[in-house]
């Protein structure tokens, strides 16, 4: 007996909602990812639950809907975890992503994710934390080190004598945290006036920060300056600070990025400095490394360049960064 006109529709929509519901995952933000067009480009960051990813976010989805053919996706775990943002790419993987722009929870320890990805003929560009070790096409970040230098030179233009410091950075085996923390370690070297009484992992997170420096400034009363390497430090400093009844300006709190709650710090006082990294604009170049090489033009055509192993851009692109001071913070808030 043939199938009845009205039952025909019910079928295909039953069959396509069957194949909707078997293709579809879910990331840690609980969204649903339908299965994927042919070329979708995944952007996995370290800690996707921090404010800092916003401007970075909003280009790489811009960027998607901006070019035919292409979608954008973006996920991270909410906490920094190694293992779980490896899960994640694994799934990407399976989804059959065109290409990925990761920011590695662990420099060394998400290099067999990301090779895993690159046998997969999937390339992969880290951003703003590399992933030397693995074979990835090319890293686009900021200056680090070199940052951090500049924090402490223009907070520290007048060391007097004995000056102790606090270092927060999020975790070891971070290769941007490491790179920042050493150039704090670096400069202090420089200048044997400022010593550094202790360095923190906070792994990303205000109240961790807080609870650890609240015994080490009752111990170091004397201590001048808390240099922050990540986006939730200097909140976590300033926290420490208030608990302890410590007027503002008394120690010389910076950090990093422009999450709007540090501006609001720098705007009255309690934070000296933050360092501003062009996410936007980092995004845009990550993204057509992809696309060109996706789409076949990375390397020219009017060269030899693949047949001998000649790398068509630079295995690292650092971009400079900003500091965000008091004269300037306005310009670093959020649109309404």
């Amino acid at each position: 007996m043939k199938p009845s006109k009205t039952r025909v529709p019910l079928i295909c929509l039953l069959t396509a909602t069957v194949i909707l519901t078997v293709s579809c995952g879910r990331n840690e933000q609980g969204a649903c990812l339908p299965s994927l067009p042919t070329k979708t480009f995944a952007m996995n960051v370290v800690v996707s639950g921090v404010p800092f990813w916003i401007d970075a976010r909003a280009t790489w989805t811009a960027l998607g809907a901006s070019h035919s053919g292409i979608k954008t996706v973006y996920g991270g775990p909410l906490k920094t975890n190694a293992q779980k943002q490896a899960d994640e790419i694994d799934a990407l993987l399976s989804q059959g992503i065109s290409g990925l722009i990761i920011a590695p929870a662990d420099s060394a320890g998400l290099a067999p994710a990301i090779d895993r990805a690159i046998a997969k003929n999937v390339p992969v560009v880290t951003f703003l934390v590399d992933s030397p070790t693995s074979k990835r096409l090319a890293y686009v970040g900021s200056e680090e080190a070199d940052a951090s230098e500049k924090v402490a030179s223009y907070v520290a233009s007048g060391l007097s004598a004995s000056s102790k410091a606090i270092v927060l950075y999020a975790q070891a085996g971070n290769e941007e945290q490491e790179d920042r923390r050493s150039g704090f370690l670096k400069f202090s070297k420089q200048h044997p006036e400022l010593f550094i009484v202790a360095t923190l992992e906070d792994n990303y997170d205000e109240s961790v920060a807080a609870s650890q420096l609240r015994p080490l400034i009752t111990k170091y009363q004397d201590v001048k300056y808390i240099f922050g390497c990540d986006s939730r430090s200097a909140v976590g400093a300033v926290t420490a600070l208030k608990d302890l009844h410590v007027a503002p300006g008394t120690v010389t709190v910076t950090g990093w990025d422009e999450d709007k709650d540090v501006l609001d710090l720098i705007s009255s006082g309690w934070v000296k400095a933050s360092v501003a990294q062009n996410s936007s604009y980092m995004t845009m170049l990550a993204f057509s490394i992809l696309d060109a090489q996706v789409g076949g033009y990375l390397y020219p055509s009017t060269r030899k360049f693949a047949e001998n192993s000649i790398r068509p851009l630079p295995e690292k692109i650092i971009v400079p960064v900003q500091l965000v001071t008091k004269d300037n913070v306005q310009g670093y808030y959020p649109k309404p």
